[in-house]
């Protein structure tokens, strides 16, 4: 049985009712289902709407009076996203079968330690080791952590409490709604929910493209408000855009100071003609050794583009930023990577704190990790003292994120570090990370270091240390790196 239904975001009415009624009506009545169990009718999305606008999942259409649905405040034009599962674990058996049940879609789940916030743990593919062993019965603690699985890659240290498994399910159709439900039907579950606000998303965007300064305000603070995933990640990437847009004043001004929506390329800086092209901008024709502003919004930009500019350089959407990438403040990471990619074009030195917690938080994933690591090399050498301070004090990850950061940023200091500490160094992965680092930097210090690191492996054929810095000369002597 199914004992609760509990909604984790309630919308505010950014669409009405009704308009969500009529849209669903005008899906046709294909592709419903009515669950017996918690008293409500579903409707699949149909193939016009599915995973437009970051949407997926079923439609409420209806609840009955005084249902489990009905109780648990679903209403009609909702749409059903995710189905989540809580395992208490009690005993080793009890972690085990929670592990099973919860690994068998997606190959991840949150696990709660006590006293520590939800760690995500993940497997690059199904039958791979999570490297977690418990013991106890009543309290369950960590018995042994396997090295090299996912579970040493977190903040899990032997002797931690085990509370629960959460199981997230995603739902993408009816086939989905009752697989799901089916094997869930013991246990309490919980309904995350939105609404269908694709024509919100899209006016989102649009104010994102305009690349006018009176989009930010609107846009920050329906980021800040908002209690709906999609519009905030339509928020904050209009405002990654803006900031783009801001970063290529330079060249929209000479557009704008000759008076012309046509400039030889050649006249122009390579690498921002390069982003004004991806960002669709402008077109450039090598062969004519032009480079031409695209109407309407390329033409109207060279008029903007200095007023985004110093709007965006008065520093709120870097203050924005460094709050929304802690885990402790937001908890979508696809919104903690742009706020990432916001910092590291700005560049603002008073990040580089904040930016290194991040780095070196064992309980935010690899990926976030590194692109901390990635917008300190971009900041570049006032990144350098904070990123060798967590180069030396930090466990292996971390040493190998902030290595490889520092080898981005180069330098003599930078560089200097990197050489003792692979001379220092016998751990093979973190002795890859260093050499990759050193030979990015490839002045004559760090081609002379790595020489010597070959020498040292001369006759150690099968080494994988010697194997790639084979490759590394080899890609050096033909320029490539």
């Amino acid at each position: 049985m199914i004992k609760k239904i509990t909604r984790f975001s309630r919308p505010h009415c950014y669409v009405s009712i009704v308009l969500l009624f009529v849209l669903i009506l005008g899906l046709g009545c294909d592709n419903q289902y009515h669950d017996d169990r918690l008293k409500m009718q579903v409707q699949q999305l149909d193939s016009d709407l599915k995973n437009r606008w970051s949407t997926s999942g079923v439609v409420v259409l209806n609840t009955t009076p005084n249902g489990p649905a009905h109780k648990a405040q679903l209403e009609t034009g909702e749409l059903i996203s995710y189905v989540i599962a809580e395992y208490p674990v009690r005993s080793a058996g009890d972690f085990k079968s929670a592990m099973k049940k919860a690994l068998d879609e997606d190959n991840n789940f949150l696990l709660y330690l006590k006293d520590k916030p939800p760690l995500r743990i993940a497997l690059r593919r199904q039958g791979d080791k999570v490297g977690l062993s418990v013991e106890g019965n009543g309290t369950v603690r960590v018995k042994q952590i396997q090295h090299g699985t996912p579970a040493a890659n977190t903040d899990i240290q032997v002797g931690d409490i085990v509370e629960k498994i959460v199981d997230e399910r995603k739902i993408y159709s009816i086939d989905d709604y009752k697989k799901i439900l089916g094997k869930l039907s013991e246990k309490q579950v919980t309904f995350r929910t939105s609404e269908l606000i694709g024509v919100k998303i899209a006016a989102v965007t649009a104010l994102g493209d305009l690349g006018d300064i009176r989009a930010i305000e609107p846009l920050v603070d329906l980021f800040k408000s908002s209690p709906e995933f999609s519009l905030r990640k339509a928020s904050i990437s209009s405002l990654q855009r803006l900031v783009e847009l801001s970063v290529l004043n330079e060249l929209f001004q000479q557009f704008q100071s000759a008076n012309v929506d046509q400039l030889p390329t050649d006249s122009l800086q390579p690498q921002q003609l390069e982003s004004a092209a991806i960002l669709g901008l402008l077109t450039v024709d090598r062969i004519e050794n032009t480079a031409t502003l695209k109407a309407p919004f390329g033409t109207q930009f060279r008029h903007r583009s200095e007023r985004l500019y110093q709007k965006i350089n008065e520093g709120q959407l870097a203050e924005l930023a460094q709050e929304y990438i802690q885990i402790s403040v937001e908890p979508e990471q696809e919104i903690r990577r742009a706020c990432l990619s916001i910092l590291g074009i700005l560049k603002p030195v008073s990040a580089i704190d904040v930016l290194i917690a991040v780095l070196e938080n064992p309980a935010e994933i690899p990926g976030i990790r590194f692109q901390a690591g990635l917008a300190l090399s971009q900041i570049g050498q006032p990144a350098v003292d904070a990123l060798i301070a967590a180069f030396e004090k930090g466990n292996a990850s971390t040493k190998d994120i902030a290595a490889s950061a520092l080898g981005g940023i180069g330098g003599a200091k930078a560089r200097d570090r990197l050489i003792n500490a692979l001379e220092g160094n016998s751990e093979p992965a973190i002795q890859l990370t260093l050499v990759d680092a050193i030979a990015k930097i490839g002045d004559a210090p760090s081609i002379q270091a790595l020489e010597r690191q070959r020498q040292q492996y001369q006759q150690d054929d099968d080494s994988g240390i010697r194997i790639f810095l084979d490759e590394v000369f080899k890609s050096l002597d033909n320029g490539s790196m």
